[in-house]
């Protein structure tokens, strides 16, 4: 069975080759291109980054980010950027999947818009109905709400949600819900375990809850130290759910979490070996897990849920697409070499 990565983040021109060096080196049949369209950041430039690097590599598959016009969100979207024909276009062009960053805190706060909002229904309507998969980040630790225990990087960030001006870890929590419950078709999987590693009971509720979604194991660093606590919970956990819990790294060319060696390590570490090892300042205490449930987490399940191989990308529709994008590129530099890139191969 294949191996993927199904979650990685490119940024700018460069990290295309960076990825290509990171598949390679580290044995991934396939990668997954995770689009953040909106943000301090990024723009449509993430979905063309990823539409131009997998034009060039069959090895990468992509989930496209939605573009928001205007941050606050105002209502009504404009009828050329309403959600679902953003979603349709994307797969028409030859995305993989879906990418949803709208419930992290940070990004909730800045559309001002929840996730269970109206003008959401045809959008989760489409994507229910088409099966089509989505890789969705809701909420963050929940220590990040707390000063007496965000981590430092979370004041650095950005991410410490504590000053009341957030919304709360349940009240996002609760738009999801609203959301799975409206749309229980949904082939969702939820990053960084929905954030529930401390909460085994909650995760055993969701799971048994919504039986179309699932959980991905990328770092969040502090998830592997909730792990290693409930050692044997978590073995029992994995095990029962081998088929819906999904492998990623999270990985960025600045290498956030880590240095790549280490990180893949322990994650194969703590999958595949009773190990007990320390790596990001805590102990990390192995599963064990059978042979077979590996196999699961590390590739299949991922291929299952989204496809065995990436799609093709759509040259007709994918020049549409970069017609009315690419002048959205915040980048200056990155906008002219997608247009030279575009400008040649489409």
């Amino acid at each position: 069975m294949p191996v993927i990565d199904s979650h990685v983040h490119m940024e700018h021109v460069a990290d295309m080759d960076y990825f290509r060096n990171y598949r390679k080196t580290h044995g991934f049949d396939y990668v997954n291109l995770a689009c953040i369209c909106s943000g301090r950041r990024f723009s449509t430039g993430n979905n063309l980054l990823a539409a131009a690097m997998k034009l060039s590599d069959p090895h990468f598959f992509a989930h496209g980010g939605l573009y928001y016009p205007s941050v606050p969100v105002v209502k009504p979207i404009p009828a050329e950027w309403e959600f679902s024909l953003q979603a349709k276009e994307l797969l028409d062009c030859g995305f993989d999947g879906i990418k949803m960053l709208e419930t992290k805190p940070t990004t909730r706060k800045a559309h001002d818009l929840a996730v269970c909002d109206p003008v959401y229904d045809d959008y989760y309507a489409f994507l229910e109905r088409t099966g089509t998969h989505i890789i969705w980040h809701a909420c963050d630790p929940e220590t990040f709400w707390d000063a007496a225990t965000a981590p430092e990087f979370s004041f650095k960030e950005g991410w410490f949600y504590g000053d009341g001006t957030f919304s709360t870890k349940q009240a996002i929590y609760d738009e999801v819900y609203s959301v799975l419950d409206r749309y229980p078709k949904l082939n969702a999987t939820f990053a960084h375990f929905f954030f529930l590693s401390d909460f085994p009971d909650e995760a055993e509720k969701f799971l048994s809850t919504y039986p179309n979604v699932s959980l991905d194991i990328t770092p969040g660093r502090e998830m592997y130290d909730y792990f290693s606590r409930r050692r044997d919970t978590w073995k029992a956990f994995f095990t029962k759910y081998a088929d819906r819990i999904v492998f990623g790294t999270d990985m960025t060319a600045d290498e956030f979490q880590g240095g790549v060696g280490d990180i893949l390590s322990t994650m194969r570490r703590f999958l595949a070996t009773d190990d007990v090892f320390t790596f990001w300042d805590f102990t990390i205490r192995g599963l064990d897990l059978p042979k077979d449930a590996v196999t699961k987490i590390e590739g299949d399940n991922f291929a299952r849920m989204v496809a065995p191989t990436p799609k093709p990308m759509n040259k007709p529709k994918l020049a549409r697409y970069v017609e009315h994008s690419l002048p959205l590129v915040r980048d200056e530099s990155d906008r002219k070499w997608l247009a030279d890139f575009f400008e040649k191969n489409l």
